[in-house]
């Protein structure tokens, strides 16, 4: 089994662009981590453009996956954790093969957060949070609390990645474990969600009351990168601006959402500016 594994990997590993491969082994049937199959081949490619393939194949009664992706696109899943599973086959997998110590180097990267990708995380999950607790909030306020329900728990799991991440440590799948080890409150808050004995209205609003305090708490952590950005020049900015800056493009989603809430809680300041329209102002922003 081992020389039939090795000859679909062993193709990539001759190849001078390969820096890594990982093979994860499932560890329980119907294995997540592992795409529900036996073991999974993760190569790892150098390219400047992100790249991703997977490939599937059968060795007698065996099922493998072979995931092939590039080293920018690795980087995309571990600084704005797009694919959590990624973490676990770093940390977890047998080293295959790697070059100039790509994959040493990898798994330190992940047990020491650098202030750039923690900053960029925190601000991403803060993002989510803030989007998916207005909708629940408004959709309770509707009556809709089916549909609040979904809307709060999501945020919760958001709350409690940004809990995490002010750890220094990454999210796993297995996320509400970690949690209960590092931010009971958030712990306790979605216990009452999903298995409070009250209705689920009195449950719902019971959590958002709970959350709002939190929110305000992760302010801070959760908008620096926002903030330090602004505070890069004297003159206020236009929305424009801070949509096309570098350091934020990962945010442009939720921008808006964001900048309101920033006004509105005081940390951020609408100014007003005249326009050649009758009339019409132009909005900016700085820190107050």
């Amino acid at each position: 089994m081992e020389y039939a594994t090795r000859t679909i990997y062993s193709e990539y590993a001759a190849l001078k662009t390969t820096l890594g491969i990982i093979e994860v082994k499932k560890k329980r049937p119907r294995d997540p981590l592992t795409d529900q199959s036996d073991r999974l081949l993760i190569v790892i490619e150098a390219k400047d453009d992100p790249f991703w393939t997977v490939k599937h194949y059968q060795i007698g009664q065996e099922k493998i996956v072979l995931h092939v992706v590039s080293d920018s696109m690795m980087d995309r899943w571990i600084v704005l954790n797009e694919n959590r599973r990624a973490i676990h086959w770093i940390e977890d997998g047998m080293v295959l093969f790697e070059r100039n110590e790509f994959l040493l180097e990898l798994r330190q990267r992940l047990r020491n957060f650098s202030n750039e990708e923690q900053r960029l995380q925190l601000s991403l999950a803060f993002a989510k949070l803030l989007r998916r607790f207005e909708d629940g909030r408004s959709l309770f306020l509707q009556g809709e609390y089916q549909d609040a329900f979904t809307q709060i728990h999501h945020a919760l799991t958001h709350l409690a990645r940004l809990s995490i991440l002010e750890a220094g440590i990454h999210p796993e799948i297995i996320l509400w474990k970690q949690v209960r080890k590092l931010d009971l409150e958030v712990y306790k808050l979605h216990e009452e969600l999903v298995s409070g004995g009250e209705e689920l209205e009195q449950r719902i609003h019971l959590v958002i009351i709970g959350m709002e305090h939190l929110i305000q708490s992760k302010v801070l952590p959760g908008t620096l990168l926002l903030l330090q950005t602004m505070q890069r020049q004297e003159e206020p900015w236009s929305f424009s601006e801070l949509m096309e800056h570098p350091d934020l493009q990962e945010l442009r989603v939720d921008l808006g959402s964001i900048i309101s809430f920033l006004v509105r809680k005081g940390y951020v300041r609408a100014v007003a500016r005249p326009t050649k329209g009758v009339g019409v102002e132009a909005i900016a922003y700085e820190i107050s």
